[in-house]
């Protein structure tokens, strides 16, 4: 048996049923579960699981970078010999706030998506999933959650397909930031000095008023006011306070640009 980690939420659930379609742990502000594409595994075939998050009103869970306050979802797997799991594709983020602090998370219903790897070949009729997990439900207070859970699903060489989990997977999906798009991001600033200075070049129709740049490693704070400037050229720039938690020595800035209804994943790079 081997440990892999990566961030996701993940949940015990009692029958294959459950394990496919309906979230067992109801805690603080949220209803959520682990959904399966399938309802089995086939050797060698990807498996695409999801943990689905219904958050009641007024509550939110936090992206991979949640900003000045609260705690990214986080898993250890346990999983069979052979098999593997993708670290966790995050839908896009949205601003919200934990009590008076901006922050980066979710407060729509969200699914976060990790793809599990069989081996070619596999013995056993049925297979285990375990995850140790922890998670934070926010509004003006906190719930954080810790957790061990299992699924269990079987060995099968034609898997059907869970309808219901397949509408949230692809819906999640649709939302992953994207990665194909005509926008530049060029870091303009030194490593470490404290202010940040990003360009975006390409083509902008969308007003900047609401325009966002989320980051994904911190070296950008959750709290600080974001203005982008249109400049002669078409590009739009971002002069902005370097986070005092950032990261030293990085010399680009990885994150999410939202510009309209646009949500484009971006890594800032010195011009050469």
């Amino acid at each position: 048996m081997k440990v892999l980690s990566s961030s996701a939420y993940f949940f015990l659930f009692a029958n294959i049923t459950c394990a496919q379609e309906d979230p067992e742990l109801t805690g603080p502000g949220l209803e959520i579960g682990l959904i399966s594409e399938a309802t089995g595994v086939a050797p060698g075939t990807p498996l695409t699981l999801g943990l689905h998050i219904h958050h009641l009103p007024g509550f939110h869970t936090y992206w991979k970078s949640p900003g000045i306050v609260g705690m990214a979802t986080s898993i250890e797997w346990q999983l069979p010999e052979g098999f593997t799991a993708s670290e966790i594709r995050w839908p896009y983020p949205e601003k919200t706030f934990m009590s008076k602090y901006p922050c980066h998370g979710y407060e729509r219903d969200v699914t976060l998506i990790v793809e599990i790897t069989p081996p070619d070949q596999i013995t056993s009729k049925e297979v285990n999933f375990k995850a140790k997990s922890a998670w934070m439900c926010c509004a003006k207070g906190c719930f954080p959650g810790f957790e061990t859970f299992t699924i269990t699903l079987p060995v099968t060489k034609k898997p059907k397909a869970v309808l219901s989990a397949k509408a949230h997977l692809s819906k999640a999906f649709s939302e992953l930031p994207l990665k194909n798009h005509n926008i530049k991001g060029i870091l303009k600033s030194r490593p470490d000095k404290k202010m940040i200075t990003l360009s975006f070049q390409g083509d902008f129709k969308e007003p900047l008023e609401e325009a966002y740049f989320f980051s994904s490693d911190g070296q950008i704070s959750s709290d600080q006011k974001q203005r982008f400037v249109a400049q002669k050229d078409g590009s739009i720039t971002l002069e902005i306070a370097r986070s005092e938690f950032s990261p030293e020595g990085k010399t680009t800035i990885p994150g999410v640009l939202k510009i309209g209804d646009r949500h484009l994943e971006i890594e800032a790079k010195p011009k050469r």
